[in-house]
């Protein structure tokens, strides 16, 4: 009857609201940045990394999501 996550997603939106902040849905093929990061944090094996200076590869990302090239999606 209900979602296995309801209570946890009803929090969600609770905090949000009383956050007064606004949730936007973006395409991964449209925040390369993201993309990136979340696959080199998936791959690392830590729970949490603290980055110093801009990791090896991102640059690149970072360019094509400030000119807005899209890529085609792998799924």
């Amino acid at each position: 009857m209900f979602h296995v996550y309801a209570v946890l997603i009803q929090d969600m939106k609770d905090l949000i609201e009383q956050s007064n902040i606004i949730v936007c849905h973006t395409f991964i093929e449209e925040n390369q940045c993201e993309d990136f990061l979340s696959k080199l944090g998936a791959s690392s094996g830590n729970d949490l990394i603290y980055h110093v200076s801009l990791p090896d590869g991102l640059l690149n990302p970072m360019k094509m999501d400030v000119v807005g090239t899209f890529l085609e999606s792998s799924l």
